[in-house]
């Protein structure tokens, strides 16, 4: 009889670390509370209480964890490898074009780890299969569920990988040593089935909060569709093969599976946007309504902490190590609902945050912000200052102080949002006190609501079917924070293919900041020449520091009216994808990552080297060598 995949001393799981390796580098925790081997003995997966005892498993897989010790899902690095994003080693991270990917460390890790929770959940697909006929519907229901997980884990894969092998099932060391890549639209299709056959039996609310239901099945299938159609309608890759025919079928696809939930999943909103990440907001009806899929901390099984906002900290109060860009910020329109170029905007460069898309502050905390922070033994407040040495402090009766502006000086200031970003700080998620900033347990968003609305809107435009249901999604979301209607800043917009494109890219970029999904975006968009042709931006550089006088101009004071970021020419890509320029006055301005390049072999990771000294018999993406 061949050896199972999962069986003892065997190949432990795909991915874990490599398809064909005995390691088990990001296992070894779960599977000392989940022994696999012992799991897939002959009957075991055949009752509700097993079935959900391996369903919790593969649930946990959604952290993307690769060890208990570093504890952060590798899915919120994703931003920082788009020029919306950087990390603080300066031309040193995945998104300024420096790194070699095929050794890279962390891309080989994401690999690992999604081969290995795809692992996990075929283990116990495959396991209840001989007795799915006598099992009773909430068991059935669950093992509904985990065909959604494994979907979303193969959706990463197929987004960042492109043709990748596709297990539907455990599989023998003989058909691992000749397994090959499958065609990136085969796996898609793969995917979708899963998700309908999935859907067919998924409730539209589950009442277990947290676990999967058909509203999250349908939003994933919409998703990888609307994925799915760029691709074939774009490119997917060097010189991908464009299918107009199938790109319709996917974005129809999308349009119909976002509908049902609109139209059907009883899905609204969040009131407050910022409710969606903290700790205390996510337990609102409202935003547990929104937040559709995530990665549970405490609420599900045992209680756990994540360390995202460990390393996203401003150094008054922790650590800093992931930044956004001015690329970002210029992405957000005026109140008016204006891009910052447009002369009716109101914009004024030396006040750039004044009278803006309030989901700039949301997301981002900049230039004279007040920073409010929980360091576990005290709160904090006191101003951020990008050129002061020293910065207002209250304590908690409301006194104020001149204290010490640790990023801007000091022995840690070099890695701080100052000198080693360019003046921005992340707010999504970081704002809060209801709990310790170093050992936070808020949930982190996979899908939400708002992201369904937009898949809807984008399909049927990209179908050519526009109509008051598209612009109705669009404005769903942007009127949740007070911005007006697409029409009503520009009435130009109605019935134009062109401009409500671009409106819905915008909304995505804005409203999903730091969601993981903007990697996927730009990619399928194939905008990654535009918006890696320059450097990093950010914050005007002050003229006439002194430090022996004890002089530290603002530099936003200094700013002139010429300041302003340029969109290209209209109608063209550059515009039409808001992709700042700041070439005309860049030495004004702080800068990073001066050497930031695109090769178009970046549309799609390569597969890791080390997978392919073990399994040379994978092909490898074009543009990293044979």
């Amino acid at each position: 009889m061949k050896k199972k995949f999962f069986a003892k001393n065997t190949l432990v799981t795909l991915g874990c670390i490599s398809v064909l390796s005995l390691a088990n580098v990001g296992c070894k925790n779960y599977l000392d509370r989940e022994p696999l081997s012992e799991y897939l003995s002959s009957n075991f997966y055949n009752n509700e209480g097993a079935i959900r005892q391996g369903a919790n498993g593969c649930y946990q897989r959604l952290k993307m964890n690769h060890s208990s010790s570093s504890n952060i899902p590798f899915s919120v690095l994703w931003d920082m490898y788009t020029p919306f994003g950087i990390e603080r080693a300066d031309n040193a991270s995945i998104g300024a074009g420096t790194v070699d990917l095929r050794t890279n460390f962390t891309q080989e890790l994401t690999w690992s780890i999604l081969y290995t929770s795809i692992a996990r959940c075929n283990a116990v697909l495959s396991g209840a299969q001989p007795y799915y006929n006598d099992l009773n519907d909430n068991a059935r229901r669950i093992l509904a569920e985990i065909k959604v997980l494994r979907a979303h884990f193969n959706i990463q894969l197929v987004s960042l990988y492109g043709d990748v092998p596709y297990f539907a099932e455990p599989v023998s060391e003989e058909q691992l040593r000749s397994t090959e890549r499958k065609n990136w639209s085969e796996v898609v299709d793969l995917i979708i089935q899963d998700l309908d056959e999935a859907a067919a039996i998924l409730p539209w609310q589950n009442t277990e909060w947290g676990r999967v239901d058909k509203a999250v099945a349908l939003g994933l299938k919409s998703r990888i569709a609307l994925y799915a159609g760029s691709w074939s309608k774009f490119g997917h890759g060097i010189n991908a093969a464009k299918d107009e025919q199938k790109a319709k079928e996917y974005f129809q696809s999308a349009a119909t599976s976002s509908k049902r939930i609109i139209d059907e999943g009883g899905r609204v909103l969040a009131k407050n946007y910022n409710d969606l990440f903290t700790r205390v907001g996510q337990m609102k009806p409202d935003a547990k309504s929104e937040n559709m899929l995530f990665m549970m901390f405490s609420d599900f099984g045992e209680k756990s902490t994540q360390y995202m906002s460990l390393g996203e900290q401003v150094r008054m109060i922790g650590q800093s190590g992931r930044f956004p860009t001015g690329q970002l910020v210029d992405t957000y329109e005026t109140s008016n609902g204006k891009r910052i170029d447009d002369p009716t905007s109101g914009y004024d460069p030396k006040k750039p945050f004044q009278n803006r898309d309030p989901r700039l502050k949301y997301t981002i905390y900049t230039h004279q912000d007040t920073i409010i922070g929980n360091t576990g033994g005290n709160k904090k407040k006191f101003l951020m200052d990008v050129y002061n040495p020293k910065t207002k402090q209250w304590d908690e009766q409301g006194n104020m102080q001149l204290v010490e502006n640790i990023d801007y000086i000091g022995s840690v200031a070099q890695y701080g949002y100052i000198q080693s970003g360019v003046g921005y700080a992340w707010k999504k998620y970081n704002h809060f006190d209801d709990e310790a900033s170093a050992l936070p347990t808020y949930n982190i968003v996979i899908m939400r609501y708002a992201e369904v609305l937009l898949n809807y809107a984008e399909a049927k435009i990209e179908l050519g079917e526009i109509d008051a249901t598209v612009v109705n999604a669009i404005d769903q979301v942007r009127a949740r924070v007070g911005m007006p209607g697409v029409l009503q800043s520009d009435p130009s917009r109605a019935g134009n293919e062109s401009k409500l494109r671009q409106i819905v890219r915008r909304e995505r970029k804005v409203e999903l900041a730091k969601e993981g999904l903007y990697l996927f975006d730009m990619r399928r968009w194939r905008l990654g020449a535009i918006q890696n042709a320059e450097p990093t931006y950010g914050y005007p550089k002050a003229i006439g520091v002194s430090a022996a006088q004890n002089i530290y101009p603002d530099g936003y004071t200094q700013v002139t009216p010429d300041m302003v970021p340029n969109y290209g020419a209209v109608g063209s890509e550059r515009d039409l994808n808001d992709v700042a320029s700041y070439q005309a006055y860049g030495s004004k301005l702080r800068s990073r990552d001066i050497s930031r390049n695109w090769e178009d072999r970046f549309y799609l990771w390569p597969i890791p080297q080390t997978e392919r000294n073990k399994a040379p018999w994978l092909t490898q993406n074009p543009g990293y060598g044979e």
